[in-house]
């Protein structure tokens, strides 16, 4: 198991509402909906009031909705409930008042900032702990870090690849209102998560405490460095590359068999650098990593690549620093093999670099259409002030009827008084006329432009694979995942973002799902479900396994840089003949890079060449005593012609 603390805002302001509702009632965009054509869909708000309104609204939905949400309640008092699938856990009055308690007794301290404590316990892929061990786990972190009687409450995410726990807990003591400090609580929370892990006989997991070869907690020997800030909000936000994960990429391991063979000179150091378009410089009393062809893009610490990468421990060894020989010039036109390119995406790491370049210039392309859809989105116009003018102008020139027909003051003073009043009520209709016309309009998604998210999934119905590929890309960075009720053993395992558009297949209905995942049914069972970098099949033998034939069909859509079957034997033997089959008959192939699977494509490729072969030969044959028995019979039929009949003359 491993610990995530989150970064906190630099003003001090974090929110227990905004916290609470984050971890307990997880309301934002789910990625099990389906994506209809529907441009009014919006994320929900995230204010502070919008938030708590929510919270005590998922509270009193039902008359009895707290009795049927509520698991138990244990002999401290903390009580474990349940919101839409989120189990929580907490030591505070109700789950509706967690956070207006935690910010009551926070106030009591006035010399606390930020009195919000957040952090998250995860778990590897495979592991799947039960609730219990999980609160467990939280309740000990918290008594670790000396907040065993504070407020908190932890909730459960198992809507992710690895299941994890929030836990928001209150620095300040509910009974003295003194804040606890958590200054080195990355560090120390490393070492709680090897004793939690040694605890509950957890998968162990790498960090700043390791067990050694007696079992013991100890310190790991200092190895790399984690990516700066900088690099993993670019990659977590944007889905870019930094360069600093290009540089571990290209140049880490080069640079770690040279110390390792104690074979490192400068030359060979700035040999490797160079071979991937960077450049090793000396900076002040350290050594940095640029990028050779983009000066303005923030430079990388030599250190943060590899420890070793100072000039304290590198120039005792191999001399005092020289700079690369090479210029720059040459460089580009002999030495580099690759340059590090900000527009590429985390998520398609692995795949080609054309590829890459392609789907970054798509993506790119897709902002600008919508910047371009921004630009020339017109609000609807009601014509406010001209329908006002309109009533004030009909109703002036009624007084103006009135002043020039009507010689009584008094009697013109009355009518005067009613036309006013009509003018007033024909304004308060008009307001309430406008109101229900801008409703309108917002229920039909015209009064504001479409966010980018509904833009593009908008886009992504239409068939656009850019979009497609973004919404797999929004899911990636947020590490969360559609989770399908019923998993499947029968994959069709693809290459790292191989995005295809929504494909139509004969007999086979198709909808979108909001994490980019295309489902495809048959007579009303959901079949294939294609996630990119893979295709995974449900009911693979229904109907002479056309469930599984339409997703090998779908192979051919892909890059080609990786195909592999997994699932059972008949599936594997199954999805092999249909390669074979599309292979011989279809100008497009399918690609099958598993060697064992590729071997047994080529024989079953062989094997309906045989067969046709044979058949060929049989039909040939037979086609061949076809034709002699018609000559036979013509032959037969003119002799018989030619034969005298009973009468002495010829048959006619």
């Amino acid at each position: 198991m491993n610990i995530i603390i989150p970064p906190k805002r630099r003003d001090g302001r974090s929110s227990f509402v905004q916290l609470v509702g984050y971890v307990s009632v997880r309301d934002d965009i789910s990625l099990k909906d389906e994506i209809k054509v529907d441009p009014r869909f919006k994320r929900l708000a995230r204010s502070r009031g919008k938030v708590f309104e929510r919270l005590v609204e998922y509270m009193n939905r039902t008359e009895n909705l707290a009795e049927s949400q509520l698991v138990s309640v244990d002999a401290r008092g903390e009580s474990r409930v349940s919101v839409d699938g989120v189990v929580s856990q907490h030591n505070l009055l109700s789950f509706e008042s967690a956070a207006s308690e935690m910010s009551g007794v926070s106030k009591q301290n006035d010399r606390i900032k930020d009195p919000v404590y957040h952090f998250i316990l995860s778990w590897q892929e495979d592991e799947n702990p039960t609730d219990d061990q999980i609160f467990k786990s939280a309740r000990y972190a918290l008594r670790r870090m000396g907040m065993q009687l504070h407020q908190y409450m932890a909730s459960i995410h198992r809507d992710t690849d690895n299941v994890h726990v929030h836990v928001v807990a209150n620095r300040v003591n509910p009974l003295t209102f003194k804040a606890v400090s958590v200054h080195g609580d990355a560090d120390r929370m490393q070492k709680i998560c090897r004793e939690l892990e040694q605890k509950f006989n957890f998968k162990v997991d790498n960090g700043s405490w390791v067990r050694n070869e007696n079992n013991e907690i100890v310190r790991a020997k200092r190895g790399y460095k984690k990516a700066p800030r900088g690099a993993a909000t670019l990659e977590h936000f944007a889905d870019r590359e930094s360069l600093y994960t290009y540089a571990v990429t290209h140049c880490r391991k080069d640079i770690n068999a040279m110390f390792r063979d104690k074979s490192a000179t400068w030359d060979r150091i700035h040999a490797v650098f160079n071979r991937a378009g960077l450049a090793l410089e000396r900076r002040g009393e350290g050594m940095i990593v640029r990028d050779l062809f983009n000066p303005q893009q923030m430079p990388l610490k030599a250190s943060r690549l590899h420890t070793g990468m100072t000039l304290s421990r590198l120039q005792p060894k191999v001399g005092t620093f020289t700079p690369s020989r090479i210029n720059d010039a040459d460089l580009r036109d002999k030495h580099v093999h690759a340059a590090y390119n900000e527009t590429l995406h985390m998520r398609d790491q692995g795949a080609r670099q054309e590829r890459r370049i392609a789907r970054a210039e798509a993506r790119q392309k897709l902002k600008e259409d919508y910047q371009a859809y921004r630009k020339a989105w017109v609000k609807p116009d009601l014509f406010v002030a001209a329908r006002f003018r309109d009533i004030a102008e009909h109703f002036r020139a009624q007084k103006g009827r009135i002043r020039d027909g009507e010689a009584d003051p008094h009697m013109r003073k009355l009518m005067y008084n009613v036309v006013e009043f009509e003018r007033e009520k024909a304004m308060a209709g008009l307001r309430i006329q406008l109101k229900a016309e801008r409703e309108n309009l917002r229920e039909e998604g015209k009064f504001r432009p479409m966010s980018y998210r509904v833009w593009t999934e908008q886009k992504a119905l239409k068939g656009s694979q850019a979009a497609v590929s973004q919404l797999r890309g929004w899911a990636y960075r947020e590490g969360r995942r559609n989770r399908y009720p019923s998993g499947t053993e029968y994959v069709i395992h693809c290459a790292p973002a191989d995005d295809t558009p929504l494909l139509k297949a004969d007999g086979f209905t198709v909808r979108l799902h909001r994490d980019g995942a295309a489902v495809y049914s048959r007579q009303g069972r959901d079949s294939i479900i294609d996630r990119g970098d893979s295709i995974e099949v449900y009911h693979p033998y229904d109907g002479h396994a056309v469930n599984t034939l339409t997703a090998v069909n779908m192979m051919q859509w892909k890059s080609g840089e990786h195909g592999k079957f997994d699932g059972n034997g008949l599936f594997v033997a199954t999805a092999v003949g249909a390669v074979a089959e599309h292979n011989l008959n279809q100008e497009r192939k399918i690609s099958v890079t598993d060697a064992y699977q590729r071997g047994d494509v080529e024989k079953e490729i062989g094997n309906i060449q045989s067969r046709k072969a044979s058949n060929a030969y049989y039909e040939d044959l037979a086609q061949m005593r076809y034709e002699q028995r018609l000559r036979d019979e013509n032959r037969y039929r003119e002799e018989e012609e030619l034969k005298p009949n009973n009468r002495g003359t010829f048959k006619p």
